[in-house]
């Protein structure tokens, strides 16, 4: 007799749903599986958005660990996007992760002026591109972080901007056509592609939830 067909296997988005369900309950494993998978996407933003010298200010990890503490008292407030958790979890972490990269730059001017140096090697200025914490600390730095870093790294500049920018970030298409001087219909090539890239080479991740319209 042949084995049972396996049922359909489950939408990604609302899996993530499921466990902001349950990390609002206090489910360790479900705040832990939540951050392991947003976390290389949004190290991956703040050490481009950081740069190579601010980032010597600040490790990136530790600006995302920042993010998720700000975030994760706010849990149980933040409504779902057309039914999925996914886009508002990346939305509020990467402007959060913006903003936190904005007061350093600021911080760092005021230090500058302050001492008539920047520091060791190049200024960054000019780089700008409780149980909770314990649980973010546990997962923050992971090989898949490297990993997605690595492929990010391999698309070209344009490409990985808009994956930046529509995909971890959540920005609308219109910010990105005027930044980037793209038309609408290149913008959603550009996007497309690289998305279609990086599901191939990192199946069942989280850029499976990521819409590519």
């Amino acid at each position: 007799m042949p084995p049972p067909s396996p049922g359909p296997l489950p939408d990604p988005g609302q899996l993530t749903s499921q466990h902001v369900r349950r990390a609002v309950d206090g489910d360790a494993a479900s705040m832990s599986w939540l951050i392991e998978r947003l976390n290389p996407l949004l190290i991956a933003q703040a050490r481009w958005r950081m740069g190579a010298a601010l980032s010597r200010v600040c490790e990136p990890a530790d600006l995302v660990h920042e993010a998720w503490l700000v975030l994760l008292p706010r849990l149980d407030t933040l409504p779902p996007r057309d039914g999925r958790m996914t886009p508002v979890l990346l939305s509020f972490l990467s402007t959060t992760i913006l903003h936190k990269t904005q007061n350093l730059l600021r911080r760092e001017a005021r230090r500058r002026l302050q001492t008539g140096s920047a520091g060791d090697g190049e200024d960054p200025l000019l780089e700008l591109g409780g149980p909770q914490s314990e649980v973010v600390s546990a997962v923050v730095r992971r090989e898949a972080e490297t990993q997605i870093r690595e492929a990010l790294e391999e698309l070209n500049e344009q490409d990985r901007e808009i994956l930046l920018m529509r995909g971890i970030e959540q920005q609308e298409t219109e910010a990105v056509m005027e930044l980037l001087g793209l038309s609408r219909d290149a913008v959603y090539k550009r996007y497309a592609r690289a998305l279609t890239r990086l599901r191939e080479r990192f199946p069942n991740s989280v850029f499976d939830e990521l819409r590519d319209e």
